[in-house]
């Protein structure tokens, strides 16, 4: 009978993104940028955070929403004649000025999101307890 033979296996850190001002409470989120978080024991991988500031994340969020719902409303005006350009870069620019409403809209849900971790990490500044 062979021995069992084992190998050892480097597992790379697990890469977390927060936004940085629903953090820690001291304000120091900064500090946590690029820190890898050791588990207990390490049987578990490792975490890697990156902290992102609150208007770079609405940001990202935003043009994520923008991009696709332009290039989905430009396709479909290229197929059909229900968005009505006399040519293409009057189409581009109906399109981005359609998109912008529903970008702005799921912007909005973000801010509610992004306020309500905040309410939660301090109640007592709204007046809830």
């Amino acid at each position: 009978m062979d021995p069992v033979k084992t190998t050892t296996e480097l597992i790379e850190p697990v890469k977390v993104t927060v936004i940085g001002g629903t953090g820690t409470g001291d304000g120091n989120m900064k500090a946590l940028n690029g820190q890898i978080a050791t588990t207990e024991g390490h049987a578990t991988p490792n975490v890697l955070v990156k902290v992102v500031s609150p208007l770079l994340a609405l940001a990202i969020r935003f043009v994520n929403v923008f991009l696709p719902t332009m290039i989905t409303l430009v396709s479909a005006g290229m197929v059909t004649d229900k968005i009505h350009a006399s040519d293409f870069f009057s189409l581009v620019r109906t399109c981005a000025e359609l998109s912008v409403a529903g970008a702005s809209l799921d912007l909005l849900k973000n801010i509610v999101t992004i306020f309500a971790g905040l309410e939660k990490k301090w109640p007592l500044l709204t007046g809830s307890v």
